[in-house]
């Protein structure tokens, strides 16, 4: 075989090893409003910026250690934050090691409509008990969440200009 395809045949497998490995270490990269959240809202554009998406793109870079969640609005009211917008649109994010919830997509959101504070956060443990009163307002009943990891389109596929710049920039911030 000759060099540039043996090089090549490494590239791929790199890139699918890439792919598949998680972060694991720190999910906390998704809090930082300077990095992975400003290239995720970068990458997607601005009048997609939608919770199912940015679900996507979390799955895209941190691979099998994720699964998609989501519910609706009237079937899980303990999501107050959800609930209260009085639509049924309901929300989805991602859960990674079944510990963390990672939502980018809450980020800029507001915390409190009437002070106009935003949560600037974006991972939320399950097995921090500071974090139980927050995670109950917006994700509500986790009996009623339901597992959409095969049902959601791949980000690469849904923003296939963006992904491998924002796969490349992940590989620096890691």
């Amino acid at each position: 075989m000759n060099k540039d395809i043996r090089e090549m045949i490494d590239k791929v497998k790199n890139f699918k090893q890439f792919v598949n490995e998680s972060v694991g270490v720190n999910p906390y990269i998704y809090d930082n409003p300077n990095k992975l959240i400003k290239m995720i809202e970068k990458a997607i554009e601005p009048s997609s910026f939608i919770c199912t998406y940015v679900a996507s793109a979390v799955k895209l870079l941190e691979g099998n250690n994720v699964k998609i969640y989501g519910f609706s609005s009237n079937e899980n009211p303990e999501s107050e934050y959800f609930f209260d917008d009085g639509s049924d649109d309901g929300h989805h994010f991602v859960v990674m090691d079944n510990r963390y919830i990672i939502d980018p997509w809450i980020y800029n959101n507001f915390e409190d409509y009437n002070t106009n504070k935003n949560f600037n956060r974006s991972v939320f443990d399950l097995q921090n008990k500071n974090d139980e009163k927050i995670i109950k307002y917006l994700y509500g009943n986790r009996n009623k969440w339901t597992d959409i990891t095969n049902k959601v389109e791949d980000f690469k596929d849904t923003f296939p200009n963006t992904y491998k710049e924002l796969l490349e920039y992940y590989k620096t911030i890691q």
